[in-house]
């Protein structure tokens, strides 16, 4: 679904990839992490081609080339990190409407997948509400079913838990866990990461520091404090029951 060989990417002197390759599977869930500045943004504004990077990028197939750009953004959903980057319409329903309408799709079907995208997420209240009206918690979730109601074949997330409540966050969770498309996730809150990914991309200074299963990145303190993250909250504490599973 999504293949990066030996891409790089700089501002200026600053080397934000450094010769980046992997491969993404169709339906695979898999979690950026790294400290800050490491490149899981940069990954994923690549992905859609937002920036101009050296190497190769393929999306379902698709090299990343200014023809092809307009496919493989419908096939992609991003989440960006800043909610009010995202969020441009008067209503919710508005900004779920206006992605699938411009892609063709007719106003009452359009309305009709929204509504059940705000079901699924239990944000029907939301549904005519104004942007500027709601809390961050709640922006963060319409802009999250903004992009699920485009029915995406992939969908993009950069801290997709900023801002939740511990309700909203068990709902993104169980949310994402029943998606079945692929799903990549950047984010430093590498609880979610656990609940929601079977693989994990560590990003350390532009490179792939490793890359595995979940369970094996996530338990190793060793490789994680010496790529300054720490443990999960879950397993620092010594117990863990991954919601994924219940």
């Amino acid at each position: 679904m999504i293949k990066f060989e030996n891409v790089s990417f700089s501002y200026g002197e600053h080397v934000v990839l450094d010769g980046v390759s992997f491969e993404i599977k169709a339906g695979e869930q898999v979690g950026l992490i790294g400290a800050n500045g490491a490149g899981k943004s940069t990954i994923m504004k690549a992905a859609l081609g937002l920036i101009n990077c050296d190497g190769e990028i393929t999306i379902d197939g698709m090299a990343m080339e200014r023809e092809n750009l307009s496919s493989i953004r419908q096939k992609l959903g991003y989440v960006l990190q800043d909610s009010d980057n995202q969020m441009f319409m008067p209503t919710v329903l508005e900004d779920m409407i206006f992605g699938p309408i411009n892609y063709g799709m007719s106003r009452k079907d359009a309305e009709s997948v929204a509504e059940e995208t705000l079901k699924q997420l239990d944000l029907e209240y939301l549904k005519n509400r104004h942007n500027h009206k709601i809390s961050g918690g709640e922006k963060r979730m319409a802009a999250i079913a903004t992009i699920l109601a485009m029915k995406p074949e992939a969908v993009l997330m950069d801290e997709p838990s900023t801002a939740l409540d511990p309700q909203n966050r068990r709902t993104l969770i169980n949310t994402l866990n029943e998606l079945t498309v692929t799903k990549i996730i950047a984010s430093h809150d590498l609880d979610l990461i656990l609940d929601t990914c079977d693989r994990v991309l560590l990003l350390s200074d532009g490179k792939i520091a490793a890359d595995g299963p979940a369970n094996d990145i996530l338990y190793d303190r060793t490789l994680l404090e010496g790529n300054h993250l720490e443990l999960p909250l879950c397993l620092a504490g010594g117990t863990y029951k991954r919601l994924k599973t219940v």
